[in-house]
């Protein structure tokens, strides 16, 4: 699942993984060196506090997945320095990372490269390319941030990029990664937005030997670097406290923003998404992590992509829990560009019978208003209209159980057309909900969602 450099032991770095810049990282570099000894890089998370009581996945992540992890089951009130103990166990019998082989004496015994204490998971290697996910949201681990777009504009050649913090002091900086050549980019806890200039990254600006690799073997460096928004996944996550959060992810592929990705969830929920239901209090909407286990396996290549929405190892879940009720998740695409027209994609499945007595699955889109204020959940219910009605779709209905199926704009649906949305002036945001309402035992999911700027040509 998740990344790290390792300077002081074997590493192999397979054609098309990650390449970071050495920029500021957002853990404690370490070392068990004694005084005078030469330096042994070594990496420090230190979790404070009590555990919340669920999974905790401590992942590297590489290109297009969280394909390298580790997972320990906690329980409610255990200590910091409990967790974490059993975690670098874990880490130290199983090397999910991939480190080389370390021996020790000349009897070859092994020798422990991961250790903790007091809290404390002390890594080998340089800090960094590290997330964190599962359902354990104690031990001081950060929430992460959500409704991640990035908007390439082929005329600066430049990408704009947005995302929204949990709260204003989650974090201590924000960490954007890309699976290309640009690098990592630490920023400031409170920033909410970043632009890359891709001419930066022009071919005649960076040497062959600064790539390290091609993107695809056989293909020149000058041609890896002819198009980077064409194939470009970027990943936004928070520290604070040394600790990292779980990321937002998209794929951008030009004019077309994507969920296509292979990240598990924080809390049951998809990175990106927000949780929506009526009557809260009574916990009628449950929502969770689907998995496709084939998917999910730990592997040592460095790039492997999530190349089609059906690999896709996660998919969320949304379940009308033992009571019934109306609810489901939410996502925005912000920072768009008013007057443009948009198509919304999406893919989602029943996996119970929808019929009139037991309810019914459906996905919506609207622009929000100018104010920006997020759509409250009687509005997403159908209860309470929206800030602008006129402009309001409901994408598409999911029929097929077990199945996934593609609904998008501009198609006909059982025989009503299905426009695509064009932003009204001073409207510069999208909101996308799926919405499942009924008695107890609905259950539905949405595995992938896409956005299309049908105004801008690709280049």
């Amino acid at each position: 699942m998740c990344t790290g450099k390792n300077k002081t032991m074997v590493f192999m770095v397979i054609i098309s993984s990650i390449l970071l810049a050495a920029t500021e990282l957002f853990a404690r570099n370490c070392s068990d060196a004694p005084p005078g000894k030469p330096e042994q890089g070594m990496c420090c998370f230190t979790f404070t506090g009590e555990a919340s009581g669920g999974t905790l996945i401590f992942c590297e992540y590489q290109g297009g997945k969280a394909n390298k992890y580790a997972t320990v089951e906690t329980t409610v009130g255990e200590s910091s320095e409990k967790v974490i103990s059993r975690l670098a166990d874990v880490i130290d019998q199983t090397n999910p990372f991939g480190w080389g082989i370390v021996r020790s004496g000349p009897r070859e015994t092994w020798k422990r490269v991961v250790t903790s204490s007091g809290g404390e998971l002390k890594l080998p290697g340089a800090c960094g390319w590290y997330i964190i996910a599962g359902t354990e949201i104690g031990l001081n681990i950060p929430q992460p941030p959500y409704s991640l777009t990035c908007n390439y504009a082929p005329e600066t050649n430049t990408i704009a990029i947005r995302w929204i913090n949990p709260s204003p002091n989650e974090y201590d900086s924000i960490r954007i990664s890309f699976h290309k050549y640009i690098g990592g980019i630490t920023l400031p806890g409170k920033s909410e937005s970043y632009e890359v200039n891709l001419n930066d990254y022009s071919y005649s600006k960076v040497k062959d030997s600064e790539l390290g690799y091609y993107m695809k073997i056989g293909m020149t460096p000058k041609d890896a670097l002819s198009n980077i928004a064409s194939d470009l996944v970027i990943w936004v996550y928070g520290v604070r406290n040394d600790i990292p959060s779980n990321a937002a992810v998209m794929h951008l592929n030009n004019n077309i923003q994507e969920e296509l990705y292979g990240v598990p969830f924080t809390s049951g929920i998809a990175p990106n998404w927000q949780p929506w239901a009526l009557d809260t209090n009574e916990g009628k909407i449950r929502l969770a992590e689907g998995i496709r286990k084939e998917y999910t396996k730990i592997t040592t290549q460095g790039y492997d992509p999530v190349k089609t929405p059906e690999t896709k190892p996660f998919y969320q879940v949304i379940n009308t829990g033992a009571k019934g009720g109306t609810g489901g998740v939410f996502r925005k695409f912000i920072g768009l560009t008013p007057g443009h027209t948009y198509r919304v994609k999406t893919r989602v499945a029943t996996l119970s019978e929808p019929n009139e007595k037991n309810g019914s699955v459906s996905v919506h889109a609207a622009p929000n208003s100018p104010d920006k204020r997020d759509f409250i959940p009687r509005q997403m219910a159908g209860l309470d209209a929206l800030s602008v009605p006129e402009a309001a779709i409901k994408v598409g209905t999911a029929h097929s159980t077990g199945q996934f199926a593609e609904i998008s704009t501009g198609h006909t649906i059982d025989g009503q057309e299905i426009k695509d949305i064009t932003l009204p002036p001073r409207v510069d945001s999208i909101t996308v909900w799926v919405k499942c309402a009924g008695p107890a035992g609905l259950s539905a999911a949405i595995d992938w969602i896409s956005l299309e700027d049908l105004s801008v040509q690709k280049p």
